[in-house]
């Protein structure tokens, strides 16, 4: 077989390489599982390099969600050291029980057997629930509790039905319930049904979630800025290493380009020898 045209298959299979592993990259951070009754799950894109939202969110989830839910494979120490928060302010803030050391997993106090009464199933343990349900569920779950007085603990929610938990950030958020409203009619070809004074066709549609106007302590748009920390808490613990090993990543790909670039050049120069 001709040598040039070896070398350049060879050029061609890396370069495929290369496009396969950007496509590949970029299809699993933008992946988002089903929502259930919520549709497609709402876009999350996380900042692991941003260290006050990062610390803001390690603080709403020792607040509101570490009483019931470890994180037994994190320790206390990496999380301070990662999110760049002194040791003494970590734990005069953020650690409520005083005999915990900083080499300690954060493995929670809350009595399995007795949280099965009380809930009927133990809590999980969260470390690593961004990485088996994605961000992008994680932060739509968080924010599609609604009333339903069916329930035991009087809510439930969109994206995981029949959720055995309580929503404790109820006040935070606000009433939040399901409602109805009407909707355009779509013809086959996409486009609304209208009759034949020119008005658009609605029917209604329910199962639409709505918080009560002034019901909750923050408006829409902070809680949602609220749960996104959380969110973006729970990324991070899931894989504390990412940020590291997407920046690497990144740099390994240029890198692989550059070379691929001098290679192609350099077989172009000893393909003279050959004339």
């Amino acid at each position: 077989m001709n040598i040039k045209l070896v070398g350049r298959i060879n050029l061609l299979t890396l370069l495929i390489a290369i496009v396969s592993l950007f496509i590949a990259s970029s299809l699993f951070s933008a992946e988002g599982g089903p929502c259930k009754d919520y549709g497609p799950c709402d876009e999350f894109q996380p900042e692991l390099n941003n260290l006050e939202s990062l610390q803001r969110g390690a603080s709403i989830y020792l607040n509101y969600c570490y009483g019931c839910h470890s994180l037994q494979y994190s320790r206390w120490g990496r999380v301070a050291n990662d999110l760049e928060i002194p040791e003494d302010i970590f734990i005069e803030n953020l650690v409520l029980d005083t005999g915990v050391k900083m080499g300690d997993l954060m493995v929670g106090s809350m009595d399995k057997e007795l949280s099965k009464e009380w809930f009927g199933v133990a809590p999980p343990d969260l470390t690593l629930v961004a990485r088996k349900r994605t961000p992008e569920w994680v932060y739509t779950y968080l924010r599609a509790f609604y009333e339903d007085s069916s329930k035991t603990y009087g809510v439930n929610n969109l994206v995981y039905p029949g959720a055995a938990m309580p929503n404790v950030l109820a006040e935070l958020q606000g009433r939040q319930r399901l409602t109805c409203k009407d909707i355009p009619i779509f013809a086959a070809n996409g486009g609304e049904k209208r009759d034949e004074s020119g008005n658009t066709l609605t029917e209604e549609k329910c199962g639409y979630l709505k918080v009560d106007a002034n019901s909750g302590s923050l408006s829409v748009d902070e809680f949602d800025s609220f749960i996104f920390d959380l969110t973006n808490f729970l990324t991070y613990v899931g894989e504390p290493s990412r940020a590291d090993r997407e920046r690497i990543g990144t740099y390994t790909i240029f890198f692989f380009i550059i070379f691929t670039v001098l290679s192609s050049l350099l077989y172009r120069e000893f393909q003279k020898d050959y004339h």
